[in-house]
């Protein structure tokens, strides 16, 4: 490794840990049940894109999954059926459709985050509050740098 890289070797680890960790299965899983909450990885996902989309399309909700439309069909379909989406007629293009979240949906959503942040609370207990903040503050920059370079390339 060059020098110049060495100071990202311990930031490198450190995130690979917190995605490994944070992603996997029965962790969703477990929040997503103590929340009361019915919904497979998949579902409970495709659910977060449509409420953060507001009232968007098929073709927008595949794009931000990484998923074909078919695929986000059935997912959307399923949460459909579920009564944790609506669906309306596209204003701007008949023969489109909007998909949001039911009240029911919303309720889900919140459920789950409440859950999450009552287990980082736990889980964080021995941190000071402004050491919560700088974290939050830090992964916050991570992210927007990624975006920014991802724009960038594309």
């Amino acid at each position: 490794m060059t020098d110049d890289l060495a100071p990202y070797a311990d930031l490198e680890r450190a995130l690979t840990r917190l995605i490994r960790r944070a992603f996997l299965p029965t962790s969703g899983e477990a929040t997503r049940r103590e929340a009361d909450v019915g919904l497979e990885r998949a579902a409970y996902a495709t659910l977060v894109r449509i409420a953060e989309l507001e009232a968007g399309r098929l073709s927008d909700l595949a794009g931000v999954l990484g998923l074909d439309a078919s695929t986000t069909s059935r997912h959307v379909k399923g949460l459909v059926d579920a009564g944790y989406v609506e669906v309306a007629a596209d204003p701007d293009d008949a023969r489109a459709r909007r998909y949001s979240p039911t009240a029911a949906g919303r309720d889900a959503l919140e459920r789950v985050r409440d859950t999450r942040r009552a287990h980082l609370a736990r889980v964080l207990h021995d941190w000071e509050p402004d050491e919560v903040t700088t974290l939050a503050d830090g992964l916050d920059r991570i992210v927007t740098a990624f975006e920014n370079d991802e724009r960038q390339r594309a």
